[in-house]
């Protein structure tokens, strides 16, 4: 495999060997077993949307060729109420550690991987400037959390926008690990609080060094955590209120649950990552079957 600049070593991924190239898919021409087919070529046109149930006008692009994201308006939710008290603990990235492989702007913010980054920000504004923003994938593995983590940095880039990473993968939290923190109120201790005392004020994580606020779920807490649906919801209406201009959520994998169907209801869109050589067209047909087609803007390719 020929490697990319600033990539490392070994194929891109969520581990150590480097983090994954976001592409936004293209229609090509019909697949001849489209259940069976693996994505495979990111660099080509990838997946058709009439196979897999994506809208024809959320196929925007591949790599290297920005074409616009025409997609009905988001249904925008004014919640009401004064806005919540936010209380921010300000945490600094370790000067002596490197950042982890994952944070692909903050290593490697020239790169042609950034690039793609910034390329998914500027085709996000386009379907309507969504405040809440799902991001998920079919399977476990498929790049999700980097998509999400690379989307919050690069729309909170320069302080361009005030932007939220929230996690709600409560089975697997990673952003504790991957920003090196322990979040003094973990994220979903809070939204358990909250949806009987919605009123509360909300302990956040301050990032200065990237613009960003995170919600990171403790790292200590127990993996059999169901996700309560009702106090997601109130804690997005609490929060819109809170002067984001994006509120980016790491969400868990479609398939195998309901966290994301119970999610959706409270987001303007859904972004689904897809693993080149990696996640099917059957899978990725069944996850937009799952969460509805309404609610997904778009997928995004990672190698």
């Amino acid at each position: 495999m020929t490697k990319r600049p600033g990539s490392g070593t070994g194929r891109f991924g969520d581990g150590p060997q480097g983090a994954p190239l976001p592409l936004v898919t293209q229609a090509m021409a019909p697949l001849d077993d489209p259940g069976a087919t693996r994505i495979d070529n990111p660099l080509a046109r990838i997946v058709d949307p009439a196979l897999v149930g994506v809208r024809a006008d959320a196929a925007p692009t591949v790599f290297g060729k920005v074409t616009a994201m025409a997609s009905p308006q988001p249904k925008l939710i004014s919640p009401a109420g004064p806005p919540p008290e936010i209380g921010l603990t300000q945490h600094a990235l370790p000067a002596d550690e490197r950042p982890d492989p994952r944070l692909v702007l903050m290593l490697d913010p020239d790169s042609e991987r950034a690039a793609a980054f910034r390329v998914l920000r500027h085709h996000l504004l386009e379907v309507g400037r969504p405040q809440v923003i799902i991001v998920s994938s079919a399977r476990p593995g498929d790049g999700k959390t980097t998509t999400a983590l690379n989307l919050a940095l690069a729309l909170a880039e320069c302080g361009r926008a005030k932007v939220l990473l929230a996690e709600a993968h409560m089975r697997r939290p990673q952003l504790a690990n991957i920003f090196k923190c322990i979040p003094p109120w973990c994220f979903a201790e809070q939204l358990a609080a909250h949806r009987h005392q919605p009123m509360l004020p909300w302990s956040l994580v301050e990032i200065p060094q990237v613009w960003l606020h995170i919600a990171p779920v403790s790292p200590r807490l127990e993996k059999t955590q169901l996700l309560d649906a009702p106090a997601f919801a109130i804690a997005i209406d609490r929060l819109r209120l809170a002067g984001y201009d994006h509120i980016v959520i790491d969400a868990p994998p479609v398939l195998g649950s309901a966290d994301v169907n119970l999610m959706a209801d409270a987001a303007d869109a859904v972004l689904l990552a897809v693993r080149a050589r990696h996640s099917t067209s059957r899978d990725l047909r069944k996850a937009i079957d799952q969460i509805g087609a309404s609610k997904v803007v778009g997928t995004v390719i990672v190698e």
